[in-house]
């Protein structure tokens, strides 16, 4: 296994990670044996880095990572990333809001502090009038981030970073303010702005916001990989797995990324890999300003396949040009 600085928090991560989310769906859906063998399989190949959410089967993500990290005697080898989405309601006291959501979530994970916590709102110029839960740039600049910095400051975070979805421009404001250590990209071979400005797949143009977070010693952690599955090309989906639901990004409609696909199938083929989630996942290992790349994971059988693509190293210099060549 390979390991990554996480920007400049000291801390260095797994090249893979593990994403124990809703849309693999494991630990919000998984047979408690299975996760508790998941999380030691992974462990054992060296994966350090685990992320999780409030959101993620309202709070059993959490419940359940605390659960199997206890269990294995775990809590000393890993580094764990929680976040904070909040509501309308909560930015009448936004401090408050996110010291009671880092709260909540160290009892369910049964720790007293976390290594990472992560706004996980969208952040967009004009914030809640595009609707939805997007915040704008000055309340996250502000009062959001105050109310991180303070769960940080009373010890119950060791870091605090953010989700990067919403609009690029604010985002790169973000980025530049100082006030965050890390970022959640949205980046995978179907759109992979975030790391190649302009490569969007006629989605969203992230801008190259992977870049701009290295140069300000950000640690980037990739995620939506896979893009919820559609990189595989086949509709079928895990019994453990979650919907897709609402694109993460403009352009990332699940049945249009399954169609879009089909040209990551063949170009599997003529590079002489698996397959396309292969493809994908060593695709975003490339990427040298990547801190650790998350995967989502249905059953202990694709953690496996997971281990087995990343121990073949990042996708070749070539293979990575054409790979952005059917993303454009």
């Amino acid at each position: 296994m390979d390991y990554r600085s996480l920007g400049n928090t000291g801390l260095r991560v797994s090249a893979l990670g593990y994403g124990s989310g809703a849309i693999g769906g494991l630990f919000v859906r998984g047979d408690p044996e299975e996760q508790r063998r998941a999380a030691a399989r992974a462990l054992d190949a060296g994966i350090t880095y685990f992320d999780t959410a409030p959101s993620y089967g309202d709070g059993r993500s959490e419940t359940n990572l605390g659960r199997v990290f206890r269990d294995l005697a775990a809590w000393g080898r890993v580094v764990v990333g929680t976040k904070v989405r909040l509501r309308p309601a909560d930015l009448r006291n936004p401090k408050d809001a996110v010291l009671r959501s880092a709260t909540e979530s160290l009892k369910r994970l049964g720790r007293d502090s976390i290594d990472l916590l992560q706004l996980h709102n969208p952040v967009r110029a004009d914030g809640g009038a595009t609707g939805g839960n997007a915040l704008d740039l000055g309340t996250v600049l502000g009062e959001v981030a105050d109310g991180l910095h303070e769960a940080s400051r009373q010890g119950l975070a060791a870091h605090v970073g953010l989700t990067g979805l919403g609009e690029a421009a604010p985002l790169l404001a973000v980025i530049g303010s100082g006030r965050f250590a890390t970022i959640q990209t949205y980046f995978n071979a179907l759109n992979p702005s975030a790391g190649f400005a302009g490569a969007s797949g006629g989605g969203q143009d992230f801008g190259g916001l992977i870049d701009a977070a290295a140069a300000a010693a950000m640690g980037v952690i990739a995620i939506r990989v896979m893009a919820a599955g559609a990189v595989s090309g086949a509709p079928e989906r895990h019994a453990n797995a979650g919907d897709p639901g609402d694109p993460l990004a403009r352009g990332a409609e699940y049945n249009r990324d399954l169609e879009r696909a089909r040209g990551l199938v063949a170009l599997a083929r003529e590079v002489g890999v698996e397959g396309p989630l292969e493809l994908a996942l060593r695709f975003a290992l490339a990427k040298p300003a990547v801190s650790t790349v998350l995967v989502g994971y249905s059953d202990l059988a694709q953690l496996e396949d997971a281990i087995r693509w990343t121990a073949r190293g990042p996708l070749p210099p070539d293979a990575v040009n054409r790979t952005l060549a059917v993303a454009r």
